[in-house]
């Protein structure tokens, strides 16, 4: 969970900032490691039970945006790195949540 998270928070932070909404929803948190789903224990049992066939499917502009990332951070680590150097990260206290009103701060540039 430690570098999906960072994966995961970029793919909704350049959402947010490419699209105007994010792509899960999710609600973010500063903690120590980095930005962190909010309530990921809580979301396991029902990820782990969740129907794929009910998923809604990724639009074009999400899979590219998802692309653009795994380009941009290859490496677990790259990513790791890169979101403890965001501002949002950075700027927000431990254990508070990490309002997507940083969007248009991100740091990170998509390939």
């Amino acid at each position: 969970m430690l570098y999906a998270a960072k994966y995961l928070w970029y793919a909704d932070m350049f959402a947010v900032k490419l699209l105007g909404r994010s792509m899960t929803g999710a609600t973010y948190a500063r903690l120590p490691f980095g930005p962190q789903l909010n309530n990921y224990r809580d979301l396991l049992e029902d990820i782990q039970n969740a129907d794929p066939e009910q998923a809604e499917p990724l639009s074009m502009e999400e899979l590219d945006i998802i692309r653009r990332i795994s380009q941009t951070f290859p490496e677990d680590r790259m990513v790791y790195d890169a979101a403890h150097k965001e501002p949002a990260w950075l700027e927000t206290s431990n254990g508070d949540f990490i309002s997507y009103s940083w969007a248009d701060q991100i740091d990170a540039r998509l390939q």
